[in-house]
């Protein structure tokens, strides 16, 4: 199965625009890690667009750095299409 995520944007206020670079490839890599191990939600399986995913709220317990966050946002958007556990 292959699996294609295309996120048009990401609203981020108080991050360093130097750190999206990172943070865009930690969400990349963490995707791919969920969506191998996991899967996606069954109604999603057929395809579908969703013009808007909340995807809950994250702790930036990693301060400001870039691939922690990128991990803990891919974490959120996984929760919002990714097969439950």
């Amino acid at each position: 199965m292959s699996i294609r995520v295309y996120i048009e944007r990401v609203i981020l206020e108080g991050i360093p625009v130097d750190h999206t670079r990172g943070l865009r490839k930690a969400m990349e890599r963490e995707l791919t890690r969920l969506f191998s191990e996991g899967g996606l939600r069954n109604e999603l399986r057929g395809g579908g667009a969703l013009p808007q995913l909340r995807a809950g709220a994250i702790t930036l317990d990693g301060g400001r750095d870039p691939q922690r966050l990128g991990t803990q946002l891919a974490g959120a958007v996984y929760r919002g299409i990714g097969a439950p556990k």
